[in-house]
């Protein structure tokens, strides 16, 4: 949005719970990551500064690789102490069973892999998983490439942080390298893979956090 005078801010509407843990992560991470700065909220929306730059789908591959390896490892070394956000297993399956019964998963938006499955199927099959190994840090959430702005040279901003907390590293890389197949290609995934790290290199762990993604 645009005032007269120039001064700009983005918009974002949602349901009041949503909205709410949104603006107590952007407050949390001000001083530890570069994301917007809550300028207002009442319930159900809120204001934010604009970041400078453009999103990662619209830079070239080697560039959108360096950032987005850049962001991730800025977010995962966050110190967690005394952090109240947690995104653990077990609290993502709870949130992820209350949106199948509220009707907010969207099962014609599914991967390609899982169309024609239902979200209740999906469910069961988390539910049958073992639980990913105890290794946490803090996370995006939803690290997709549209969630990163650059200046062409660097990391300057992170958006969209309302799914974010402290659970296993592999929930950020298994969305970003899905992400950087769908949006730059086999290849751009293939660079970004030559920085995923060891404790993140199970495809059977990517691929549980990429199935966890389908009901959010």
């Amino acid at each position: 949005m645009r005032r007269e005078d120039g001064a700009e801010w983005i918009e974002k509407f949602g349901s009041p719970p949503e909205i709410t843990l949104e603006v107590a992560l952007l407050e949390w991470c001000e001083t530890r990551l570069p994301v917007p700065r809550v300028l207002r909220t009442e319930p159900g929306f809120v204001a934010m500064s604009l970041l400078p730059g453009v999103d990662l789908t619209e830079v070239s591959i080697d560039h959108a690789v360096a950032v987005i390896h850049e962001a991730l490892r800025l977010i995962h070394s966050v110190p967690v102490e005394g952090c109240v956000f947690q995104a653990c297993w077990a609290a993502r399956l709870k949130q992820a069973e209350g949106r199948i019964l509220a009707g907010l998963v969207d099962e014609t938006d599914f991967d390609a892999a899982n169309r024609g499955r239902t979200a209740a199927d999906i469910l069961s099959e988390l539910v049958s998983l073992p639980v990913p190994p105890d290794v946490a840090c803090f996370t995006h959430g939803d690290a997709c490439l549209p969630n990163f702005l650059t200046d062409g040279k660097r990391l300057t901003g992170i958006v969209d942080i309302g799914r974010a907390g402290v659970t296993h590293p592999a929930q950020d890389w298994a969305l970003a390298l899905r992400s950087m197949q769908d949006n730059l290609g086999a290849e751009a995934e293939r660079l970004l893979r030559q920085h995923l790290p060891a404790n993140c290199a199970d495809e059977d762990l990517l691929r549980q956090f990429r199935l966890l993604d389908e009901l959010f």
